[in-house]
């Protein structure tokens, strides 16, 4: 058993998807009589700690110590086993070897124990062996109607009752303290060191949750209660895999529904795997891509550290996050306040100018040689004149232009009352949020501005940074729940077998059977063609190498763009053939298709992904998409405004506005063609993937110049 939970995929669920995921972790949570099965009487042993921690604690319940060979356990009675406790238990906490666990939940689940929270590691972290044990162990959650928390976890913590289902070492020292800030982690080592961060800087904690295995209790479920956790206001999330996407993307939506902003990291950026290499947009869409827009699309912010999430889960915890982006900026320092203009800068916030009142009111409060500006520079004078200090922070606090105030203090140890009583006093008058960036300041002067309610950082990127994670948090959970609702049930099982690949032809002629618009005219030619040129086709035409195992033809050589007249076409189909025969491509065939004019080239990708099920990729087009990917991806369903969010957020965007004169694109109704065809697939399940590379753009019309369908064998 360690703190680092390792994590691996369950067994189906079952019934047990059926079970709310929010019951079953309350089930764990929310105990108020806990057995320890084996405990120890060595409070620092992995079997001791859990005790020793409720009893120092002062857990709000029942304690049963059970362990066969002794008469007490640290001052308790001791049971030889969960039924002779004789009475209903809650939760059962079990660190006993692997091979014995699933006994101990079988024979408690028999004497009404509702819950286990699982230490034991040696099961699918171990091999086929031990996930043959986690296979049985959830099949035996699901039967017994039990939930199961691990196996191969950290364990659990409640602030609000003193459980501490753990033998976490953050809490040898540290003692528990309340809060509104909740983790989910798939680490017990990580969770571990949020644990600590969260308690020595003050900031407390309502719920902590590791999951390691989860061979019942997942992630998702743990999200789910927590979203309607009256002590929790943030949720923190580690996830490094997710067991079942559509529960998880529930549960999301649970919490952005609430009011609960989730921050979460995201571990382990994988890349795409051999079999996505058929086409484009497997090897762009892989697994990180479709977590980091599962993440986005339900309302969630993905940071990279433990650092970064405090930093913002502070803003939300202090009521302090700006309700728009403007800032207005004080700073003693000329120089910090022009590092915070830049920063604001990267991270989208604005500075607008100062009203004409809010000038006047800062006139007669600053140096003659001082202009009021934001940023407003107070210059080292406020150590002369303190009182500057609050008719200043006033007056800008009056000022109807911005959304928050950032304060900038370096040292200034001699006056720091004045500031600290000065900024308390701002902050009681106004409903904007007041953030300090204090470098050098003494934890005595933190506290106090923290005890008021106002955010104190050490430096200005990571201040600035989390003001502008913080605000682009509140857009992304307004923007989930305007967007149509995830699946239900659980996610999609993975493709039957291999996509097997339709030539071009084929693919495009399901298209136009599916009522996709935008498919040029053609005609098909055989390996003999006739003597007499195919009609009624309008020159210029394009000529295209047809077979199933060829996809990238413009690889081989297999396209004649610009074909202008009957000659040209005669010579175009002898070449093309000639290819076909050098390389033994068999069964193919040549595609005659009427050229179109178009401004802009897109890629259009839609997949069934195996653990996120249908997805769309969009973004710039054409053969040298791979060298310089600028695409995105979502998760379906989603409507044509999801969609015009999608290609405005491309980097090429300002080419389909009508950059330099070209020509603009009709975006609103280039997304709702792209909305028609996502719904297509949607009701089209045999279709494992289409590709549409290019599909030309042109005004308020797209083309499918050249598509790849697979269907699921």
């Amino acid at each position: 058993m360690r703190e680092e939970a390792m994590t691996s995929e369950p067994a189906e669920r079952g019934a047990s998807a059926q079970r709310d995921g929010a019951a079953r972790a309350a089930a764990v949570l929310e105990a108020r009589s806990v057995a320890i099965v084996g405990a120890s009487a060595d409070p620092g042993k992995i079997a001791g700690r859990p005790l020793a921690y409720m009893l120092s604690r002062g857990f709000a319940g029942k304690l049963f110590p059970v362990n066969p060979t002794r008469d007490q356990v640290q001052g308790l009675k001791s049971y030889p086993s969960l039924s002779a406790i004789g009475e209903p238990v809650d939760l059962a906490i079990v660190g006993t070897p692997a091979a014995m666990v699933e006994e101990v939940v079988r024979e408690g689940a028999a004497a009404g124990v509702k819950a286990f929270v699982v230490f034991s590691s040696g099961f699918s972290e171990s091999g086929e062996e031990g996930a043959a044990l986690q296979r049985r162990l959830g099949e035996l959650a699901r039967s017994q109607g039990v939930t199961i928390l691990g196996p191969n976890c950290l364990g659990v913590a409640n602030s609000a009752t003193g459980l501490i289902a753990s033998f976490t070492t953050a809490l040898e020292e540290t003692p528990i303290e309340r809060g509104g800030f909740a983790f989910v982690s798939q680490s017990g080592a990580l969770g571990a060191y949020w644990m600590d961060i969260c308690l020595r800087s003050g900031l407390g904690f309502s719920k902590w949750i590791t999951t390691g295995n989860e061979c019942d209790m997942d992630a998702a479920a743990a999200i789910a209660y927590l979203a309607d956790d009256a002590d929790t206001r943030v949720i923190g999330l580690y996830v490094e895999d997710i067991r079942d996407s559509a529960a998880f993307r529930r549960a999301l939506l649970r919490a952005a529904a609430a009011g609960k902003p989730v921050i979460a990291i995201k571990a382990g950026r994988s890349r795409a795997g051999a079999a996505a290499a058929a086409s484009h947009t497997g090897a762009l869409a892989g697994d990180d891509v479709l977590y980091d827009a599962c993440l986005r699309q339900h309302g969630a912010l993905r940071v990279d550290s433990l650092g970064q999430m405090m930093d913002v889960a502070r803003l939300f915890l202090f009521d302090s996050v700006p309700r728009g982006k403007r800032l207005a900026v004080m700073s003693v320092s000329g120089g910090a306040g022009v590092l915070i203009a830049d920063e604001a800068e990267r991270w989208g916030l604005e500075l607008p100018a100062l009203a004409p009142q809010t000038a006047d009111a800062l006139a007669p409060v600053l140096p003659s040689f001082v202009k009021a500006a934001n940023p407003l520079d107070l210059t080292g004078n406020v150590v002369q004149d303190t009182p500057s200090i609050s008719r200043a922070l006033e007056a800008v606090a009056s000022d109807p232009g911005n959304d928050a105030i950032v304060l900038f203090v370096g040292l200034m140890h001699s006056i720091a009352t004045a500031f600290t009583d000065a900024i308390a006093h701002a902050r009681q008058r106004t409903r904007r949020p007041i953030i300090v960036i204090w470098i050098g300041v003494k934890e005595t002067s933190a506290a106090v501005l923290e005890q008021a309610s106002i955010p104190v950082f050490r430096d200005i990127p990571p201040a600035v940074a989390a003001l502008g994670a913080a605000v682009r948090l509140n857009a992304l959970r307004e923007a989930a729940l305007a967007m149509p609702a995830p699946p239900e049930g659980r996610s999609p099982a993975a493709p039957a077998g291999k996509t097997a690949f339709m030539a071009e032809w084929a693919g495009k002629a399901l298209l136009r059977d599916m009522g996709i618009e935008g498919i040029p005219a053609s005609v098909l030619v055989g390996e003999d063609p006739p003597d007499s040129l195919p009609r009624p086709l309008r020159y210029p035409v394009v000529a295209k190498l047809q077979a199933s195992d060829v996809l990238h033809k413009s690889d081989i050589g297999g396209v004649v763009l610009g074909i202008a007249d009957d000659d040209s076409l005669r010579a175009a189909l002898r070449r093309l053939g000639q290819i076909a025969r050098d390389r033994r491509i068999e069964d193919w065939s040549i595609l005659i298709e009427a050229m179109q004019p178009f401004d802009h080239e897109l890629l259009l990708g839609l997949r069934r992904d195996p653990k996120f099920g249908p997805t769309l990729t969009l973004g710039r087009g054409g053969v040298e998409v791979e060298l310089d990917p600028d695409v995105a991806s979502r998760l379906l369903p989603l409507d044509a405004a999801s969609i015009q969010e999608m290609i405005e957020g491309l980097r090429s965007a300002r080419l389909l506005r009508g950059f330099r004169g070209r020509a603009a694109v009709d975006v609103p109704a280039l997304a709702r063609q792209v909305a028609r065809l996502c719904d297509a697939f949607l009701a089209r399940p045999d279709l494992a993937e289409i590709e549409i590379n290019p599909l030309a753009v042109g005004g308020g019309q797209a083309w499918v110049l050249d598509a790849v369908v697979g269907r699921s064998e």
